[in-house]
């Protein structure tokens, strides 16, 4: 089989119309952005896909959204692969919607790929609005089940924006999936290659589940220290992945492009732990298999 080669980057968090860039930024996101798609066309990595997990937009319009989706197609045709989206905590749903995919009442957007005989899955874990955790909706949860019973035998990769718990992560609960155990339950037993997220504005690899490994790539507009449970401080940092995937074993090497010295500003966290609440039931909801790309 031949080697597959994906960029993951995570939460660019385009500062967009007239917000200022999160966090007292010193250098604007889009600025950031563009350099690390400079970067992959310098090092010609030349990527069979490209993936972003999220948080796409900070305070994004219907058509703040169609001219980023207008600016990826533009990169895209550089870099010569296709760029594929996931929503994050901060995006806008309903403008997302409107904007990007030009489906205005289309309830979450979750797709399934198949790429040389493995099956690449990109789940939506956004909550609801003003919510920082991630959930992942029973309807998705038993797509995904269905998905995976059809097809036992390839290899399945995951994106998707909150990562996993891991006891390393125990003092950041309140920003990871809540429902860890369901989508594991699902998980086992399956041919799982890998589980890759954003989100955390920082890197970090585990294993869940007695052996399926989770990759969380660094942001491409911030790094956050998160060393201080209840104080994390945030610099300017620039960051990707590169996942190279043969016989069904991914390799992840880290590509960091800016490192701020400077403390920008300083993220106050008073509760850690999980959320108190679960999501109230929602109306069926259906999903997308393939992105309109």
């Amino acid at each position: 089989m031949n080697k597959f080669k994906i960029v993951h980057l995570s939460d660019p968090q385009l500062a967009v119309g007239s917000a200022a860039p999160q966090y007292h930024q010193q250098i604007e996101p889009k600025h950031k952005l563009q350099r690390l798609f400079d970067d992959v066309r310098r090092q010609q990595i030349e990527p069979d896909l490209i993936v972003i997990s999220g948080d796409l937009l900070a305070g994004g319009t219907n058509k703040d959204y169609a001219q980023f989706r207008r600016y990826l197609d533009q990169q895209a045709k550089q870099i010569g692969a296709p760029i594929q989206v996931i929503l994050g905590d901060q995006d806008d749903r309903e403008a997302f919607n409107e904007g990007y995919l030009e489906e205005p009442h289309q309830p979450y957007y979750a797709y399934k790929q198949v790429h040389q005989n493995m099956d690449f899955y990109f789940l939506d874990s956004k909550w609801e609005p003003n919510k920082e955790a991630g959930w992942l909706d029973r309807e998705q949860l038993n797509w995904l089940n269905k998905s995976l019973h059809l097809a036992p035998r390839r290899r399945a990769f995951i994106f998707m924006h909150h990562p996993l718990d891991t006891p390393a992560l125990q003092s950041m609960r309140y920003a990871l999936l809540q429902n860890n155990r369901e989508l594991l339950a699902i998980l086992h037993g399956h041919n799982i290659g890998g589980i890759f997220t954003g989100h955390l504005h920082f890197g970090a690899s585990y294993l869940v589940d007695n052996g399926i490994p989770v990759t969380s790539v660094g942001s491409t507009a911030t790094y956050i220290d998160c060393q201080n449970p209840h104080e994390h401080e945030v610099h300017d940092g620039i960051s990707y992945n590169v996942i190279t995937i043969q016989r069904g074993l991914a390799s992840v090497t880290n590509h960091p492009l800016l490192l701020g010295e400077p403390v920008i500003d300083t993220i106050r966290i008073s509760n850690t732990g999980f959320a108190k609440h679960r999501p109230r039931l929602m109306n069926p909801r259906r999903l997308v298999n393939q992105p309109p790309f």
